[in-house]
């Protein structure tokens, strides 16, 4: 198995229970990875400026799957971005006004340099949104925002995740929403996903899809899973999922996708 490149999701998959990884552990796995020729990214929903931070320290060693797929970036360099222009979020708004699921005091633009939240936002909300993103900013209007926006980020009911989403995917044209925890969606152009970055990855690398392994367990890792040569979840990861997957391992809060890595 000539692996090149090992792509893995961040909560539910590489994360633990408490949202942790173990740093040290991290670093002798790279090592291990630059003597083999490998690559490691790390593909999430969360936003750019969040994975940075979290990865800190070997920020320069990884490449960042971010945004759900809208952006790509390694040694600091964008290799692929998906932005939405001002006029055509500031449409997508108005829309999701519309939405009887979404509430607009939780809704959330990511952009390059910040995110985005309306003043009235939940107190709650603004909480949550935190653990995820960084730079969160109140804004009294969206239109006010000059950052290049990659997406929005909104939360439901739990029993109104898989409606709420269904209704943005029919009623509002050149975005797709997809869930990307138990309560979350996130709404993105609709051509941009974990699958579609990581085979513009895999090109700028000149990498072929049967050199690279990604690690998932929510359906937005779903086309990332179909479109690498080898497709690994976790035991906790959705049944569409694990249907995918050529091999399931243990929980994610045993860190069991380190230890798989580690065994490479």
């Amino acid at each position: 198995m000539s692996i090149k490149l090992v792509a893995t999701d961040m909560d539910g998959t590489f994360l633990d229970g408490k949202g942790q990884f173990d740093m040290d552990r991290l670093k002798q796995l790279l090592a291990q990875f630059k003597e083999k020729g490998m690559y490691f990214a790390v593909a999430s929903g969360r936003g750019l400026l969040s994975l940075e931070k979290l990865f800190e320290e070997v920020r320069d060693e990884i490449i960042f799957i971010a945004e759900n797929g809208s952006v790509v970036e390694f040694h600091g360099q964008d290799l692929y971005e998906a932005v939405m222009p001002q006029e055509f979020y500031l449409r997508v708004f108005d829309k999701l006004t519309e939405c009887p699921y979404i509430n607009v005091n939780e809704l959330l633009l990511t952009g390059k340099h910040g995110c985005y939240v309306l003043e009235t936002v939940d107190p709650t909300y603004l909480s949550f949104s935190a653990h995820y993103n960084e730079n969160i900013q109140k804004v009294a209007s969206f239109a006010e925002v000059k950052d290049e926006i990659f997406k929005f980020t909104t939360n439901f009911a739990e029993e109104e995740v898989a409606a709420g989403e269904a209704w943005v995917n029919e009623h509002i044209e050149g975005v797709k929403a997809m869930t990307t925890g138990y309560k979350s969606i996130d709404i993105v152009l609709d051509y941009v996903d974990k699958g579609v970055a990581i085979v513009e990855l895999a090109k700028k690398l000149n990498l072929e899809m049967s050199q690279v392994m990604a690690f998932g367990d929510n359906l937005n890792d779903l086309h990332m899973m179909q479109v690498v040569g080898h497709p690994i979840a976790p035991e906790n990861a959705r049944p569409e999922i694990l249907e995918v997957a050529k091999e399931v391992i243990g929980h994610h809060a045993a860190q069991s996708v380190m230890t798989y890595m580690e065994g490479l």
